[in-house]
């Protein structure tokens, strides 16, 4: 295998930016040697071959600055998380030594010390992680260091190269600490061993296990995704054409888009999913670190495609289903939206591991803790899974109403196909908004610097439920009024929204996106530092 895929399959994606920039190099390097004057005219020839070593290598040193900082960086980081660990156990022994004494002096015994282990027991593992990453990346920018001088001295024979390694790269911490990072991951080893696993090694390493980093994606997940995306893609095509043809030839057009809304909204946030995941590994953003993910149970892009492509295609099919059910020989098509109701809930809840299961019970989990977000602890994940409930509070509107139809449908009530609002409706708007709310609350109280930031934010998820009040009694009280702008509600509405939508969308784009705070230049309107390359800004 050339070096090329070598270097591509075993860099860690959440530090692509920091590796050196091994293909800019090796560009430079060929562009050098196609445009290099005939070996004949012997003076020419020095002269651009010493030129051409003395930018290379100038451009090589600032490769090793950048690469060996951010290896500095991670070193320091590692040395403070190491220590930290160090004296939290050694503190946590400590107790538990007390707590022996305790016990024979009739104390009561301290009961968050399983829940102290446990905790420790991860951040071990995943410090042991980070660490087998940090070596990875010491090996693969020292091997490409080695690998740029050489083909240098390949097409420009010279002792440059060699001196270059000698002098320059084994002098810097990239070289020099590698026998540090090798010695801090075994005493983790032991440490965890001793302390953790009291003395099982075996039971130790399964623990501290690190998959392979050049371990490919399984091939289940490839046909899968692959199969249902291709089914998925014909029978949009199908169902599209003969939609249109529904719609055209009968009055059907309302009771279908207000059965397959819902699942419709949910299925195209599936794909919207999927393509944040893919650009987030693409460019490197550690959406793992950020979301306190299990770093070896990763959920790469593919395994969510072949998820979200099922649902698409299973969603798809009961439209078709719906829309040719005389064909098929089908009575009653109106079950058919179940499927988009039913099998969301049926992916999410199978206990079966399968179809990402740690994934799935990772959001369960999350969920508990955005509905209790007043008594307990909120992470970025709480925040992120309540700002998506807050982006698909339609689509779980449009599922209340399904729900609420077949109610009706199974008692055979005139009002079947009424779609009308009603206090649910009121109630499932101010959830999402609630529980941010709560959440910004949560985190002023447990902060000890009381930033007054969280209590902003706060008040844009206020004026959200405010906003959704005034509009149920807006609609409540219309029909007292001979036009709706007779209503004075309406106005209090209008007014309201105008002010929810300005506070919310500045909160937005100066707090969230942190845009407008440059005003000239190229960056216009940007940031100081952007993560993402020019196609995707």
């Amino acid at each position: 295998m050339k070096f090329d895929r070598t270097f591509e399959s075993h860099l860690t994606n959440e530090w692509r930016q920091q590796y050196v920039n091994y293909e800019e190099m090796k560009t430079l390097l060929r562009t050098a040697v196609e445009n290099m004057p005939n070996r004949r005219d012997k003076s020419v020839y020095e002269e651009y071959c010493l030129n051409f070593q003395d930018e290379y290598f100038a451009k090589l040193n600032s490769e090793l600055m950048r690469v060996n900082e951010f290896f500095d960086y991670k070193m320091a980081e590692a040395r403070r998380k190491h220590a930290t660990l160090k004296v939290k156990l050694l503190y946590m022994k400590s107790r538990t030594s007390g707590q022996v004494v305790g016990a024979v002096r009739g104390l009561p015994p301290l009961a968050d010390q399983p829940r102290n282990l446990r905790k420790l027991d991860r951040a071990y593992a995943e410090f042991y992680f980070s660490l087998v990453l940090l070596k990875n990346y010491q090996q693969l920018n020292y091997t490409c260091f080695q690998k740029l001088s050489d083909k240098c001295n390949k097409y420009f024979p010279s002792p440059n190269g060699f001196r270059w390694v000698q002098r320059t790269l084994d002098g810097t911490s990239l070289y020099v600490d590698v026998v540090e990072l090798r010695d801090m991951i075994i005493e983790v080893e032991d440490i965890f061993t001793q302390y953790i696993t009291d003395g099982d090694r075996a039971k130790a390493m399964e623990k501290l296990r690190v998959p392979p980093l050049t371990q490919p994606i399984s091939t289940d997940y490839v046909f899968t995704a692959g199969l249902f995306m291709g089914l998925f893609i014909v029978s949009s095509v199908v169902c599209a054409i003969s939609a249109y043809i529904l719609f055209v030839s009968t009055n059907q057009v309302f009771i279908f888009t207000r059965m397959f809304r819902g699942s419709f909204s949910l299925m195209l946030y599936g794909f919207s999913l999927v393509g944040n995941v893919y650009v987030w590994q693409s460019v490197g953003i550690n959406h793992v670190l950020i979301f306190d993910l299990n770093p070896r149970h990763q959920t790469v892009s593919i395994k969510l495609l072949s998820t979200a492509s099922f649902f698409g295609y299973a969603c798809v099919l009961a439209m078709l289903l719906f829309i040719h059910h005389k064909e098929f020989g089908v009575k009653d098509p109106l079950y058919f939206p179940l499927i988009g109701l039913v099998l969301p809930l049926v992916i999410l809840l199978n206990p079966v591991h399968v179809m990402n299961f740690p994934a799935r019970m990772g959001i369960l989990k999350c969920f508990g803790r955005v509905l209790a977000a007043p008594f307990c602890y909120v992470s970025f994940a709480d925040f992120w899974l309540a700002d998506q409930l807050g982006s698909l509070v339609q689509c779980t509107v449009d599922y209340y109403y399904l729900i609420r139809f077949y109610m009706r449908y199974s008692m055979d009530r005139e009002n079947t196909f009424d779609f009308e609002p009603d206090v649910v409706i009121a109630v499932l708007r101010c959830l999402p908004a609630w529980f941010r709310l709560a959440q910004c609350v949560k985190r002023y109280c447990d902060s000890k610097i009381k930033p007054v930031s969280y209590l902003v934010n706060a008040f844009a998820y206020a004026s959200t439920i405010i906003v959704v009040v005034i509009s149920t009694i807006q609609m409540e009280t219309s029909c007292k009024y001979n036009s709706i702008f007779a209503n004075p509600w309406t106005w209090v509405y209008i007014v309201s929204s105008l002010v929810s939508t300005i506070y919310c969308t500045a909160w937005d784009l100066l707090q969230d996106y942190g845009l407008f705070k440059i005003w000239k230049g190229k960056r216009i309107f940007l940031r100081n530092r952007l993560i993402y390359p020019k196609r995707l800004s």
